[in-house]
């Protein structure tokens, strides 16, 4: 008997779904490693630095219950397409505020949507790794999110800054707009407003 109800993910979506988070977490890990490397700004530096080692436990967490598929052996998990172009947008500002307003006001709430919606839609027998991975991450981004504001806000009496956060998330926003809710979405499902932007 399936314990699958209906909007909930099958064990191949569940792998896919997984695989994309953990892809993912390992390019935050990076990418706000980078920024910490490269940060002039203290307390935005230790932010980065902090957040790109919690990503790193994350994307472990999200691959440690990945079910694996007969020929998924070695296959590379990389992050979907509108995901993987927001990093690599992101990745190219050099300016602290232009890389704190995306990660407080559209990277974290994004997750934190994401892996809200996933745990909605958790299978209650089968998932339970999952569940507990799902529940662990969205503490630690929902954290995450109101340190990344705290600082930003520190920053925004900046001569430009506000101005400079608004293009820098307005633009990465429009990359993954019509995903839907989070930055990974489900297969099969479509945001129709994305075709009518």
């Amino acid at each position: 008997m399936s314990d699958r109800a209906p909007g909930t993910a099958g064990i191949a979506e569940t792998a896919r779904l997984l695989g994309h988070y953990t892809a993912v977490e390992e390019g935050l890990f990076e990418l706000l490693g980078a920024f910490a490397a490269s940060e002039v700004v203290p307390e935005a530096a230790v932010l980065f630095d902090g957040l790109s080692q919690q990503h790193a436990w994350h994307a472990s967490l999200f691959a440690a219950c990945r079910p694996r598929l007969p020929g998924d052996a070695g296959a590379p998990v990389v992050p979907p397409p509108p995901a993987a172009e927001l990093l690599e947008q992101w990745g190219a500002l050099d300016d602290s505020v232009a890389r704190l307003g995306p990660l407080a006001r559209v990277v974290l709430p994004r997750l934190v949507v994401g892996y809200r919606r996933h745990l909605a839609r958790i299978r209650p027998l089968s998932d339970a790794s999952v569940k507990r991975a799902l529940r662990l991450v969205v503490r630690d981004e929902v954290e995450a999110m109101v340190e990344a504001e705290t600082v930003l806000e520190s920053l925004l009496e900046r001569p430009g800054a506000s101005d400079a956060v608004a293009r820098a998330t307005n633009s990465l926003e429009k990359l993954v707009a019509g995903v839907g809710p989070g930055l990974v979405g489900w297969a099969g499902e479509h945001d129709s407003s994305a075709d009518q932007a």
